[in-house]
């Protein structure tokens, strides 16, 4: 990717592990220029743990699905980006650990200088022909400020993950249920659980994390799966 060459501003939203790793190879493109848009205070996306859970001391929602305890379930060989390596250390890594690889990353390729930190974008639409070629209008509020601004861009890479907004079942009875209902990605730690029965949904690395650790803690944690042969 090195190799090839663009004229102009290349957008991208999200200051995460995708969005780094596309600024780092945008940047080493002639004629590029990568401007990326981080609507939070710091680098790091999902690996950025937030105390916070439901919405930000903003009002927005919080992305970070971390949990203070989780570590990673696949070793660092494979988590690394080709062009950079984890330092010698543990296999499976504490979340901490894929961070502090985060920010050496943007700090060894000197990415910091692009990335604008308080930026939420609010809008991206067409900007017609852009010398010849299809471009972007996208529209970012400060949120320090509350000021918008617009940019055109010449590509716009959208880096802002996947893991922000949580999947929730329909399961029959539960809007009656008097008892306390959260998804994982509003569980930070286990104290809150203490002496309490705590029924675990769900068998996936968090499901499995989570109710390890409530195990300690809880006077009773249960943990239910679908049957594998159902869809």
């Amino acid at each position: 990717m090195a190799e090839q060459g663009c004229a102009g501003v290349v957008g991208i939203i999200g200051a995460g592990a995708a969005g780094l790793c596309a600024a780092r190879h945008v940047q080493a493109m002639a004629g590029c220029r990568p401007v990326v848009w981080e609507q939070s205070v710091a680098l790091g996306g999902t690996w950025k743990l937030s105390e916070h859970v439901g919405v930000d001391g903003r009002g927005f929602p919080v992305h970070s699905s971390l949990y203070n305890s989780l570590r990673t379930d696949l070793p660092a060989v494979l988590m690394a980006f080709p062009d950079y390596k984890f330092p010698d250390g543990e296999s499976f890594m504490h979340h901490t650990t894929v961070l502090k690889y985060l920010e050496d990353y943007a700090d060894h390729y000197r990415l910091l200088p692009y990335i604008k930190f308080g930026q939420r974008v609010e809008e991206v639409s067409h900007a017609g022909n852009l010398e010849g070629e299809e471009g972007w209008t996208v529209t970012v509020k400060d949120l320090s400020t509350g000021h918008t601004l617009t940019t055109t861009c010449h590509a716009l890479l959208i880096c802002n993950g996947h893991f922000s907004e949580p999947n929730l079942p329909a399961i029959q009875g539960l809007e009656g249920y008097r008892g306390e209902a959260l998804h994982s990605h509003e569980y930070r730690e286990p104290s809150a659980f203490v002496a309490r029965k705590v029924v675990v949904l769900g068998a996936g690395a968090s499901g499995l994390d989570i109710a390890l650790e409530l195990s300690s803690v809880a006077d009773k944690a249960s943990t239910y799966t679908r049957p594998q042969n159902e869809d």
